[in-house]
């Protein structure tokens, strides 16, 4: 199974499609490879203290790629609390990614607009990981 893409295909990575409702902002973390490990911890405190409020059973943590490790750490964290409750469910999810056939110059090496640009979409699948935590 070749590769179809050229030396000077540079690839543009888009973010997946995220839908939201007013509570689903209130009870669901993403986690990047670059968040702080106790910035989440403490987001995910304050969420599952109001978690009364917004009438959810659990706060959700999303961690794709790189974020999976760190995800499951924060997982772990309260896990080994004790009064916590910790679901992990994998998944795998398709995204999108911009491939742009040239370089970003034409023949006489001179810079081409990003919107004149031939693109094309390439599809691919990354692993991820939800964990739900709720109080017990």
């Amino acid at each position: 199974m070749g590769s179809t893409r050229s030396p000077k295909d540079v690839r543009r990575k888009l973010p997946t499609v995220k839908t939201f409702s007013h509570d689903n902002i209130k009870t669901t973390i993403y986690v990047k490879s670059s968040s702080p490990y106790i910035s989440i911890v403490k987001r995910t405190n304050k969420f599952l203290q109001e978690l009364g409020k917004r009438k959810k059973e659990y706060v959700t943590l999303l961690g794709m790629g790189k974020a999976i490790f760190k995800t499951l750490s924060v997982a772990t964290h309260f896990s080994s609390l004790g009064d916590y409750k910790v679901d992990i469910f994998t998944k795998t999810l398709n995204v999108l990614d911009e491939v742009y056939a040239d370089n970003g110059k034409d023949e006489d090496g001179n810079d081409i607009l990003s919107e004149d640009r031939e693109v094309r979409l390439s599809s691919r699948t990354i692993s991820g990981v939800e964990v739900r935590i709720s109080i017990i």
